[in-house]
């Protein structure tokens, strides 16, 4: 749940947050943590949605407060907080809820997860959607349901979360929950890589780099696996290795061809034409000469 507690705290600067909320999370940014915590905790029971919502996170989080005391993690409170917000409706409480139970330090708990990100989902989360798309995909606590995962994941990749878009195009490069079809897998994992989602640039780097359901690139591969590299995630030393592989089998020039590849997909919003160019010219190329 990382920087969720400080989106927490926006939302208590909209204009429909209360005088009292505000100072509470003023006096929060002052350090004031435990002054604050009781502020929140005085309008959560009084029902305000946005101070449910705050400590439903500081409860399933920790956050030290004072010299020597803590908001230790508590996910029964953080439940119980979050429950309190979700059952008036809010979207974030529900979504949340879903992560304590599927995450939590007590029993845990898929059925109530599932239950909750469902909530989430039917009110448009697509974090939620995404989250439902692993549960049936990797079958935790329920029966493994492709046909299910694929709905939710596309439900997300529709409102262009880069998450389920890579996740719907695996889903289609592997052939779970529908046709195998390579060239809607192209197609979502592109997206998700436009927005810079290294798995996506991965598995598009394997794609082009042994022509599965499309023509051979190692340039474009070459590009697409440095790409991965730069963004320090769980796949980074993958990339590596097969970047480093495939650079010892590539000319001087197609090298230096890459490197400029690599410059034109980094610039701001450029992923989508850098690459259209790029494809757009090899395929004049391949006519001539094998394909970079």
């Amino acid at each position: 749940m990382r920087k969720i507690f400080l989106a927490a705290l926006v939302i208590v600067a909209s204009a429909t947050a209360t005088a009292d909320l505000q100072q509470a999370q003023l006096a929060f940014k002052r350090g004031e943590h435990e002054a604050a915590i009781k502020e929140f905790t005085a309008l959560g029971n009084a029902g305000d949605i946005s101070a449910q919502l705050i400590l439903g996170v500081l409860y399933s989080r920790g956050l030290v407060y004072s010299k020597g005391g803590a908001v230790e993690r508590n996910d029964k409170a953080a439940a119980m907080w979050l429950q309190k917000a979700a059952d008036q409706g809010n979207t974030d409480a529900a979504f949340l809820l879903g992560q304590v139970y599927e995450n939590s330090q007590l029993i845990q708990n898929y059925a109530q997860a599932t239950t909750w990100y469902h909530k989430a989902a039917q009110q448009g989360s697509a974090r939620a959607q995404v989250r439902l798309g692993h549960i049936y995909n990797r079958g935790l606590g329920t029966t493994q349901n492709y046909n299910e995962a694929v709905l939710w994941y596309g439900k997300a990749a529709l409102q262009n979360d880069a998450e389920a878009q890579y996740s719907l195009g695996l889903m289609y490069a592997l052939g779970k929950g529908l046709g195998k079809n390579d060239k809607l897998a192209l197609g979502w994992l592109t997206k998700a890589a436009g927005q810079r989602y290294a798995d996506a640039e991965l598995l598009l780097g394997d794609i082009y780099l042994t022509g599965a359901g499309t023509d051979k690139k190692p340039v474009l591969a070459y590009a697409l696996y440095d790409l991965a590299i730069s963004h320090n995630t769980t796949v980074q030393a993958d990339a590596i290795k097969k970047r480093d592989r495939l650079a010892s089998e590539l000319s001087p020039e197609q090298l230096e061809y890459s490197k400029q590849l690599i410059a034109e997909f980094k610039k701001p919003d450029s992923f989508s034409k850098t690459l259209s160019r790029y494809l757009e010219k090899s395929d004049q190329m391949f006519r001539f000469f094998p394909a970079k």
